[in-house]
């Protein structure tokens, strides 16, 4: 079983899919432990949200974990999406790092789950980068 940090709280909108929401600061504390979070989920769900919308910080290990997060999602055919609508100091770090160029993500819950459906999620090219 894998641990969800105290500022992960995991949500399932339904069968397939899964929304972690990632609150507070992100670094290479939790790096690990998200990554696996992360891995177990692509491995069960056909979409998974990364919600930063509540974080407060974020660092280069925790976004390299989002990069291999996308990776994995990519070799397994799945989705994963991140959710931004976040604090400016983290978008910003989303932004410089070019993550927003790899990564399929949008500003709102109702947008991060479009296209998943039924429990399956319907694949485009923004969802695996360019």
């Amino acid at each position: 079983m894998v641990v969800t940090p105290s500022d992960v709280q995991m949500s399932s909108p339904g069968a397939g899919a899964a929304v972690l929401t990632f609150a507070g600061e992100h670094d290479l504390a939790t790096a690990a432990t998200v990554l696996d979070l992360l891995d177990s989920l692509l491995e069960t769900n056909e979409l998974v949200v990364a919600d930063f919308s509540q974080a407060e910080f974020v660092d280069s290990s925790t976004l390299s974990v989002l990069v291999e997060a996308h990776r994995l999602a990519a070799e397994r055919e799945k989705v994963f999406r991140l959710q931004l609508g976040t604090a400016a100091i983290v978008k910003r770090a989303f932004e410089l790092s070019g993550l927003l160029q790899r990564v399929s993500w949008a500003p709102t819950r109702q947008e991060a789950l479009a296209g998943w459906t039924n429990g399956k999620a319907e694949l485009s090219e923004a969802d695996h980068g360019a």
